[in-house]
């Protein structure tokens, strides 16, 4: 063998090597998209490879579901409605989907969700500040007929969907990913997550953090072991909230009920749901007005899986969560 060959053969073994490094190190790479929408920050990880016509197409499911759902858009089809005085209105398929689900809620909860409560939010500085307060009722007050895309409005209240745009985002985007082959995924948009599949050869891991934590640390890990969907979200007073002139605690959360800022034992409340991050949104929120006896009694009633933070640093599971988390 001259040493020309030689010197062929070493170079050609060497590069061989190298792809076989790179193949490697390529099946180990966790691929991440990011962005802002919605007023939080919206990240997708994935063992599969996230092409930028993939990425172009799920920023188009975000600012879609944002021109249905948002009260900060005025020309958004929820906040054409809340404006106008018609009780009739045909609907988009996004938000006869989010009706749907919010209304299953409202009746599941006993009313402790309502998704009727704009101007209470406003008039505590939490959403658009809308005038004629005065009008609100403590009643949800529309109807649907969902196959064929109906909401009968019947009073003066506001939508406000912030409770459960989230969560829906996040499925209409795994149902995309999945319909695309991208099944290994972590979706997170503003702390409503949809973990699928594997995290390279393991089990997603995400963690839940300390209300009581000024530094985000984790004071529960959650995998996806006894399940490869689990959509996970929590409600909590410890981020989201404002201070009176008094220095009173005025919490995003209303009590349908009272029509006031909740105030309650919970600092927390995570829902794990086995098919929906919008059941999961929305059930979090409604867990949380209830407060935390009816809520645990409600969580086993319904037979969902529920994480409770109490402010004296107790945790309280419902039975549901030791079938998802041994």
């Amino acid at each position: 063998m001259t040493r020309n060959l030689f010197s062929k053969l070493i170079a050609l073994t060497a590069g061989i090597t190298l792809l076989i490094v790179a193949y490697n190190h390529n099946q180990k790479a966790l691929y991440e998209i990011s962005g802002t929408a919605y007023g939080t920050n919206w990240s997708i990880s994935s063992t599969d490879y996230i092409s930028d016509l993939h990425k172009n197409n799920i920023v188009s499911i975000i600012n879609r579901i944002d021109f249905v759902a948002s009260n900060y858009k005025k020309d958004s089809e929820i906040a054409l409605i809340n404006f106008s005085q018609k009780n009739k209105y045909k609907v988009s398929t996004d938000l006869i989907n989010i009706l749907t689900v919010a209304k299953d809620v409202e009746e599941s909860s006993d009313g402790f969700y309502n998704i009727m409560m704009a101007k209470v939010s406003g008039q505590l500085g939490f959403s658009p500040n809308f005038d004629n307060v005065q009008n609100q009722v403590n009643v949800s007050s529309y109807e649907i007929d969902a196959q064929n895309y109906i909401l009968y409005k019947n009073s003066s209240n506001w939508f406000d969907l912030s409770s459960i745009a989230k969560g829906y985002a996040v499925q209409a985007i795994h149902s995309y990913l999945i319909m695309n082959k991208i099944d290994n995924h972590l979706i997170d948009i503003g702390g409503e997550i949809i973990v699928n599949g594997k995290n390279i050869n393991n089990n997603w891991r995400i963690g839940i953090q300390d209300p009581s934590s000024i530094n985000s640390k984790a004071i529960k890990i959650i995998t996806n072991q006894n399940s490869s969907f689990l959509a996970i979200a929590t409600s909590g007073e410890y981020r989201n909230f404002k201070v009176d002139n008094y220095g009173n605690k005025i919490s995003h959360t209303i009590n349908p009920n009272t029509l006031k800022s909740i105030n309650n034992e919970i600092l927390s409340v995570t829902v794990l749901h086995e098919f929906s991050a919008t059941y999961a949104d929305a059930f979090a929120t409604s867990f949380n007005a209830m407060g935390f006896k009816k809520a645990l009694d409600k969580s086993n009633e319904l037979n969902i899986a529920s994480m409770f933070i109490l402010d004296n640093d107790e945790i309280v599971f419902s039975n549901k969560w030791y079938d998802l988390q041994p």
